[in-house]
Parts: structure tokens; sequence; C-alpha cells
């Protein structure tokens, strides 16, 4: 969307307006410390707005090059190993369904003609995001959380088809991703350390997949979106992480059906050989 010099002016007095709350909250000016803040050029007009501006135009950019990158991937494991996390959500016991492993390769007349007593049901793999875009709800608590994260100073976010890894000087201190139809936080923390704590939790720490992420919470609610940003404070003090101020944004997605989402590649269906219920 072009943004016209109206609409800059406009943009530029809202983060004024917010930065001023926010330098106020923490007490110093927070001018410089935003996460747009290293694309400023204060010599022109309305430089917050257009610093934002070229952040967000960056982000896009970067997500669809890792899109593209990961379809690749896909189309051809052997790429680049680096890209295939391991699907995260899949492990989740709440994600599994009760159907079998999608069929290997197979000719349309082979799967034209399933066995006696079986037939062809067309299956979804979700990604992370489109799970996201069909879920209102689940959009709030992840625009709270994204906004934590933000005040993170020095953590970097990296979104796959199955999640998204935060990681602080290379190494992965959170991971968000959705199991069942609940968003999921695992963090860099200790579980141990939060026994008889007010803190619903659960320890992952023997699967391998949540190794580095060995304490995962369910995120049904906004005293949870509160609960995870208390064990944030905690993540960053552990890891020495700055804590700052952070201007607010907005990362709802508009809702998208099952079709437009898999023309956009987000969802992609398979087919499995399941056994005909008796009726």
């Amino acid at each position: 969307m072009e943004m016209t010099e109206e609409k800059l002016s406009r943009r530029q007095h809202e983060l004024d307006v917010d930065k001023w709350i926010a330098s106020e909250a923490a007490g110093y000016d927070l001018c410089g410390s935003f996460t747009f803040c290293a694309r400023c050029e204060r010599m022109e007009q309305h430089p917050c707005a257009r610093a934002e501006a070229r952040w967000l135009e960056e982000q896009a950019r970067e997500i669809a090059a890792f899109e593209e990158a990961q379809a690749k991937t896909e189309e051809n494991p052997d790429l680049h190993e680096d890209l295939q996390e391991t699907p995260a959500a899949a492990t989740e016991p709440e994600q599994q369904e009760s159907a079998p492993e999608p069929l290997p390769e197979s000719t349309a007349d082979e799967q034209a003609q399933p066995p006696a007593g079986y037939e062809y049901v067309t299956r979804y793999r979700r990604s992370f995001k489109s799970r996201l875009i069909q879920d209102e709800k689940m959009q709030d608590f992840y625009t709270d959380l994204k906004n934590a994260f933000a005040e993170l100073t020095g953590v970097k976010s990296r979104l796959s088809r199955h999640c998204e890894n935060f990681r602080y000087r290379g190494e992965r201190i959170a991971k968000l991703n959705v199991g069942g139809k609940t968003l999921t936080l695992y963090l860099a923390l200790d579980p141990e350390a939060y026994e008889d704590s007010k803190y619903r939790y659960e320890d992952v720490s023997d699967r391998k997949t949540y190794a580095e992420t060995p304490m995962k919470i369910r995120i049904t609610s906004k005293r949870m979106v509160k609960y995870a940003r208390e064990l944030l404070a905690d993540l960053a003090a552990k890891h020495s992480v700055t804590l700052s101020g952070a201007i607010p944004m907005d990362y709802h997605m508009k809702y998208q059906t099952d079709e437009a989402l898999i023309k956009k590649g987000l969802i992609k269906p398979y087919e499995v050989l399941v056994k005909i219920k008796k009726k």
C-alpha cells in the first residue's frame, strides 16, 4: 500500500503519541530504540512513519523470500537442510489424526481404484500462518506476544511453515506454534524452577524437538498472555537480554478461506486411503 504524505503525517502523529507514552512509562526518552529506528533518516519529513514503512516493506520481502525458498525446499528436500526444521506442530498429540500416513506417490489410475472396503479421503497440511489467519482470537494472543518479544532488544524472529522461532545471538530462546486450535509458546527456561508456582506449563524436555525450549505454555486467555509476559522477563534476565520500550504493532490478518490459502500454498491437500466406516 502506497503511503501518501497525508497517511505518513497521520501515522507520524500516532507514533509520536505512542513513543511519548512508552517513554513516560520507561522513565527516559526511547527515541532510537524501536524496531524500525535502524531505518530512520532523521532529516526527512515524517521520519518515524517512513522508517516504519521501510521496515514493514523489508519484513514483507523477507517473508516472501523465505516462503519461496521453503516451497522449493519442499519440492526438493536436498536443496537446503537448514530450511527444513522439524515440523513441531506435527509432534503435538492434539494435532495427530487417527488417519494413516499420506500415500506414497502413485499413478492416477491406481488411486482411482481403491481396494474393496477402502476409500481415498482428502486431508490438509495447515501451515502455522494459515492457522493464525483462520482464528481471530488466536491472532489477538499472537499480537500481544509479538509485541512482548519486540521489547527484547536483539531478539530476532524467523517464520517457517510450521512455527516461528525467536533467537538471541544465534541461540533459540523461544518458539511459537499451534497445537490443535491453541497457540503454544515454548521457552528456554528450566520447568523445574517453576514447580508449585502459579504458572501452568508442561515440561517437554524429554522431546528432542523441544530440547532447547522445554517449557511449554498454552495461550488460552488474557491471563495466560500476562503470565507469558512475566516469563519472558525471566527469559530476558536468564539470557542477559536488554528490555526496552516498543511501539505496539498490529499483527492481525484478514480471514481467508481454505480455497484461498491452498492457492497461496499455505494449506496443502493430500490424499490418504482409509477404511470405509460402517453405517
